[in-house]
C-alpha cells in the first residue's frame, strides 16, 4: 500500500511517516500544494496511490483546492483530511472537494493506519475488473465494454464513471461532480446534464437494465435499475 501524506509540520510529517511505514504503508511526502502535484504527476495516474492524507492549511494555499486537483488527476483515489480543522463548515467543504475521511488533530497514529487501510479495501484495485449487469471495466486498461460489445468514451465521461464507481452504489452529489470535472470553470447546468445523458447512452444496451440511476436531489449513482 502507497499513500501521498502532504503536511507542512515536519516533525509530525516524519513521526507519522515512521509509524505508517512500520505499518508496510509506504508514504510519498510533500509539505506544500506545489510538491503535491509535482509528486502526484510524475506517480501517474495509471499507477497513483492507494489513499491521499492531506492538511487543510498549507504554506501555498488550501487543503480543498489541492483535493480537487488531485481527485482531477486521481479520480479513485481515496483522500482523507488530517488537519487541526474542526468545524462543520472545514469538515463539509473537504468532503464537497472529494474526501471521504476526515480527522482532526491530535489523533491516534494507530487509527489513522486503520483509517487508510479501511478507505483503500473500499475502492475498485485498478488492476481489477469492475463488473455490474454487464458492464465490465478495466481501469488499469481504460477498457469497457458492455454484453460483449467495446465502449469509447471521452476523457470527462472516464473521470465521471471513475467517480461513479468509487462510490457505487451511493448517489454522488451534482455539486461534487461538478468539482470533480470541472474544478476551475464555472460548468453551466447545460454541460453537467448533456455528460449525464452522453454517459447514460454510452452505457446502455438493449434489453439490459440502466446504470444510471438520477435522482434531482441526490445526485447521480452507478447502479442497476429499471429505466
Amino acid at each position: 500500500m502507497i499513500v501521498l501524506f502532504v503536511e507542512d509540520d515536519s516533525k509530525l510529517a516524519q513521526q507519522t511517516i515512521n509509524f505508517l511505514e512500520n505499518e508496510n504503508i509506504e508514504v510519498d511526502y510533500a509539505a506544500s500544494i506545489r510538491q503535491a502535484l509535482a509528486i502526484s504527476d510524475n506517480a501517474g495516474i495509471d499507477q497513483g496511490y492507494d489513499a491521499i492524507i492531506l492538511d487543510m492549511n498549507l504554506p501555498d494555499g488550501n487543503g480543498v483546492a489541492l483535493a480537487k486537483a488531485l481527485t482531477e488527476r486521481q479520480p479513485q483515489t481515496p483522500i482523507l483530511f488530517l488537519t487541526g480543522q474542526s468545524d462543520l463548515d472545514d469538515k463539509l467543504a473537504a468532503f464537497e472537494a472529494g474526501a471521504l475521511d476526515y480527522l482532526t488533530k491530535p489523533f491516534a497514529m494507530a487509527e489513522l493506519a486503520i483509517r487508510l487501510k479501511l478507505l483503500a479495501r473500499k475502492q475498485p484495485d485498478k488492476s481489477d475488473i469492475f463488473t455490474l449487469a454487464g458492464l465490465e471495466i478495466n481501469f488499469s486498461e481504460k477498457m469497457i465494454q458492455r454484453a460483449g460489445r467495446a465502449i469509447t468514451l471521452s476523457p470527462q465521461q472516464w473521470q465521471l464513471l471513475a467517480l461513479l464507481c468509487r462510490h457505487s452504489p451511493a448517489f454522488v452529489a451534482k455539486e461534487t461532480i461538478l468539482n470533480n470535472i470541472w474544478p476551475d470553470a464555472d460548468a453551466s447546468n447545460d454541460m453537467y446534464k448533456s455528460l449525464i445523458s452522453r454517459l447514460r447512452n454510452n452505457l446502455s444496451r438493449k434489453d439490459e437494465p440502466g446504470l444510471l440511476a438520477i435522482a434531482p436531489k441526490q445526485g447521480v449513482a452507478l447502479r442497476e435499475h429499471s429505466e
